[in-house]
């Protein structure tokens, strides 16, 4: 194989297409996992295994961070008909720094090529999700409330036998 592996900066724009592909995410699960997913597939997969493996400040890992590598950057062809959750491709099976075959330079390149498509997936659901979001999270739009008079804070939107 002779493919030349990308630039930094083609590693970065890749990165910063993958976040804000996940922030249009319009349900608030969704958005937060695919930051967080995005985050730590391309920290375990371009970081050295001694700081890849340290916590992540966006992963909900006590201590070490797992892995986490897409299905499609698992493993170059699956078979027909296997399931993408199958224990052959969980994440604790996804591709070390050790085990991958080839220079550096060429894992880079495979790992670019295989980002590239799974951000092109990634995209068309994010589209999805935005064309059937549902109603927004409680946690999602913080309200202020402010208490007045002597009935407490609750009765200003409405609670405490008040009218709205």
């Amino acid at each position: 194989m002779t493919t030349t592996a990308p630039t930094r900066q083609q590693i970065l724009r890749l990165y910063r297409r993958y976040l804000s592909t996940s922030q249009s995410f319009s349900s608030y699960n969704f958005r937060t996992y695919f930051l967080r997913r995005s985050r730590d597939m391309f920290r375990s997969a371009l970081l050295p295994a001694s700081q890849a493996t340290t916590s992540s400040p966006f992963s909900k890992a006590a201590d070490i961070t797992a892995p986490v590598v897409p299905s499609a950057l698992v493993k170059a062809s699956q078979p027909a008909g296997a399931s993408p959750f199958s224990s052959s491709s969980s994440i604790a099976a996804s591709v070390q720094h050790e085990e991958a075959p080839g220079t550096p330079e060429e894992r880079l390149a495979l790992f670019y090529e295989r980002a590239s498509k799974e951000l092109d997936v990634l995209r068309r659901a994010a589209i999805v999700n935005r064309i059937y979001q549902g109603e927004r999270l409680v946690v999602e739009e913080p309200r202020l409330i402010v208490g007045g008079g002597g009935s407490g804070a609750e009765a200003s939107v409405g609670g405490g036998g008040q009218p709205v």
